[in-house]
């Protein structure tokens, strides 16, 4: 048996989802069981040679492909940072992490420039996809 991989295949493989009910739909299948099943165009933001760089790529990779980081920014969207972890401990605690997970990535996103919501998002985000490394206090 032989699979033939047509210009349909490949065009479906490669298109993104417009539609913003689907585009909400796989952002909390990712969030909450880590299953991917269409693109995002959130997805082509990611530099493999950018966050290689960082010690703790692997946990930030993680969460960059769980939707953690574009959840936080539709968050900080809406509402303002007050200056802590708020927006973070919610979602991460929606991601299913324990208490003790929760509070090692908040020391890594610390040790990455991000000492809270906001700072997490433009300087800890930035490792991942490649943008200025501008740091926010």
């Amino acid at each position: 048996m032989t699979f033939e991989v047509t210009r349909e295949d490949v065009s479906k493989e490669q298109s993104t989802l417009k539609d913003r009910k689907k585009i909400k739909e796989e952002v909390n299948r990712r969030l909450v069981h880590g299953i991917k099943e269409e693109n995002l165009e959130y997805d082509s933001l990611y530099s493999i040679e950018k966050s290689s760089i960082n010690r703790d790529s692997e946990i930030l990779s993680l969460l960059f492909h769980r939707m953690f980081f574009y959840r936080l920014n539709e968050k900080l969207s809406a509402l303002h940072c007050d200056h802590t972890y708020r927006f973070s401990r919610q979602i991460l605690t929606q991601m299913q992490f324990n208490r003790g997970k929760i509070n090692d990535i908040l020391e890594i996103f610390k040790k990455n420039g991000g000492k809270c919501d906001c700072g997490v998002l433009y300087n800890v985000e930035s490792l991942l996809i490649g943008k200025d490394n501008s740091h926010i206090d």
